[in-house]
């Protein structure tokens, strides 16, 4: 019987064969028991098999017992050996009478998928590499990502088993065995950077003072967030219970075939490089078994703290009080005057500048009170004492500052001592584009003394669509601010290897993003920024390549000043400085992704893209 055949005579009657029962297969195969399909399964693990027998499945003392009763027979294994071993082995599924397609859900990596399906080929069985995307919860309610490769009448035999598994998104990609296996080792790649960027992230936060939680609420407001930080570290890391649900052996398994598979093709994996190490590292010094979200509990120990947060605590977001009656000096960057003038004005604020400075705009409140605002434009490599001196000469009588400008702690610490207690200060950094800026979109990070925080809020609310008190400490915003900014580059860069390496084998940018914008893989960069700024080659994200750089170096620099190791930042930030010497500094960001284009020559782009490359 061929696979033809068997798609038009496939139903729920139709013996299906699950072997492989473990985290992820027994939710599956549960799930499968509980629709109703004609299940036969095969575990060494007993327990695991009598819960899906309880769902209604029958068990099987053999692999080849599951393929002399099933045409379909759909795998669920932890690694190669022990997939050649079901497949090839003593009993294995290759030697059963009624096998005709072997689904294999396990990671596997693309030159092994070829050799499994050239050998099965040889015995009349299609194999469709079909690796999964989600965890042990969607892989019980059917709501799994899959992406498929293989013969397309085997695909088109067991589609409606896929759909059954994986109503989130079903992809295929083609006849060419392996295509599948590429896209998942990409996306398991984003997701084990999220978590050991994050990892570094909260190390740095928390020996500079800052308060876990709310680093993780500030972090998943905006570009920055990762499958680690929406759904790992406040359930499993920051409460120190480990227990997530994925080994580390096999993320440092995934990892690294990744990374080799990328590299064969000639794409430079600088950032992926640092990752495989740190998970690698982890493995061998005592995780190889342990929950993945155990990985800071290895890295840790260079800096000397412990990275914890009992229970849930209330939300640091900043309400938005009455307009106080107080003058406010707003500190800015000199680019940033006209932005923030144009979106206070926007907002009902009345410009009143009487000056010829640029830099000085002087602005009237909307309400009836017509408290000040003076907006002071400064320069990157001011000084705190003239920064300090200019803030002087234009406060009012009961002025209160808010610096806006983004600079290292200790610039930020020295110009509050500079101005002294009669002067109430505080830091609101814009986390967010030039674009958010005069939108009055994005996030501010706010820390500083409570009455200044108060007399400010409204005028702070007017700028974001968010606001976020990090904490009562001068300069905290600041470590925020570059925490955050850091953090996004080095998921901008990793996702642009992705990418590239996904082109490189043949994947188009919009397959990627169906896969890698579901949730393990998704990022603002693998499911906005790289199809919605590269692909279409319109690279306008908001932030130049000078811009976030500066940070990346401050946020390092920081790191060093505290005793802390960031071995992925300090790998991002030489990439970032790399590439800022091939191109210009004033190019948006996004187009790190270019410069990763020409080292492995080859072009990402969105059909119906006609838009030019950057020069």
């Amino acid at each position: 019987m061929d696979t033809v055949e068997l798609k038009t005579k496939f139903d729920l009657d139709t013996p299906i064969g699950f072997i492989g029962l473990g985290a992820m297969g027994a939710p599956m195969a549960r799930h499968l028991a509980r629709q109703g399909y004609k299940l036969f399964v095969n575990d060494f693990n007993r327990a695991a098999v009598d819960s899906v027998v309880a769902c209604g499945a029958q068990a099987m003392a053999s692999a080849r017992e599951v393929a002399d009763q099933c045409s379909i027979v759909l795998l669920c294994l932890p690694s190669l050996p022990a997939i050649r071993d079901v497949v090839f082995g003593d009993a294995g599924v290759a030697e059963g009478s009624a096998v005709r397609v072997v689904v294999d859900f396990s990671t596997t990596g693309s030159n092994f998928a070829r050799e499994v399906a050239e050998a099965l080929s040889a015995r009349n069985i299609a194999l469709l590499d079909s690796p999964i995307t989600g965890n042990v919860k969607t892989a019980g309610n059917g709501t799994l990502g899959i992406m498929c490769s293989g013969p397309r009448a085997a695909y088109d035999c067991v589609a409606a088993v896929m759909a059954t598994l994986a109503s989130a998104t079903v992809l295929y990609l083609g006849d060419e065995s392996g295509k599948a296996q590429t896209l998942k080792l990409l996306n398991n790649l984003l997701s084990a950077t999220g978590m050991a960027s994050t990892c570094e992230a909260f190390i740095l936060g928390v020996k500079g003072g800052l308060a876990p939680r709310r680093m993780l609420e500030i972090i998943n407001s905006g570009d920055a967030s990762t499958s680690a930080s929406r759904n790992k570290f406040g359930r499993s890391v920051l409460p120190r219970r480990f227990d997530f649900g994925a080994r580390m052996a096999i993320t440092a398994k995934d990892i690294s075939l990744s990374v080799e598979e990328a590299q064969s093709r000639g794409v430079p994996m600088w950032v992926a490089q640092a990752v495989q190490q740190i998970w690698k590292f982890a493995s061998t010094q005592g995780g190889y078994d342990r929950d993945g979200t155990s990985l800071i509990t290895y890295l840790e120990p260079w800096a000397g703290i412990e990275v914890s947060s009992a229970g849930e605590e209330p939300s640091c977001r900043l309400s938005c009080p009455e307009p106080a009656h107080r003058p406010l000096v707003l500190i800015c960057g000199q680019a940033s005057v006209r932005e923030l003038t144009d979106r206070l004005v926007a907002s009902g604020f009345v410009c009143q500048q009487d000056e010829d400075d640029p830099h000085l705009i002087r602005l009237g409140s909307p309400h009836p009170s017509q408290v000040t605002l003076t907006l002071l434009g400064v320069a990157e490599t001011e000084s705190e004492s003239s920064i300090a001196g200019r803030v002087r000469e234009v406060a009012r009588d009961g002025a209160v500052v808010v610096n806006m400008c983004a600079m290292a702690v200790s610039k930020a610490v020295g110009i509050k001592a500079l101005l002294g207690s009669e002067l109430p200060y505080c830091d609101a950094l814009h986390a967010g584009t030039h674009r958010e800026i005069v939108a009055g979109d994005g996030v501010i990070i706010v820390g500083g003394e409570a009455v200044a925080i108060q007399a400010a809020g409204h005028a702070i609310a007017t700028l974001c669509r968010d606001a976020f008190e990090i904490g009562a400490t001068v300069g905290a915003a600041h470590l925020m601010l570059h925490i955050h900014t850091t953090l996004f580059a080095t998921l901008l860069a990793v996702t642009s290897e992705a990418y590239v390496a996904g082109a490189k084998a043949g994947l188009a940018p919009e397959q990627m993003a169906k896969i890698m914008g579901i949730e393990t893989g998704r990022n603002a960069a693998s499911s906005r920024i790289l199809p919605g700024e590269v692909a279409t080659r319109n690279f306008n994200y908001g932030f130049s390549l000078a811009e976030v750089l500066a940070r990346l170096t401050t946020a390092t620099d920081e790191a060093r000043q505290l005793g802390v190791t960031t071995w992925i930042f300090d790998k991002v930030r030489g990439i970032y400085g790399l590439v800022q010497a091939c191109t210009r500094p004033t190019d948006d960001v996004t187009t790190i992704a270019v410069q990763y284009e020409r080292w492995a020559g080859v072009e990402l782009r969105s059909a119906g893209s006609d838009n030019g490359r950057p020069e």
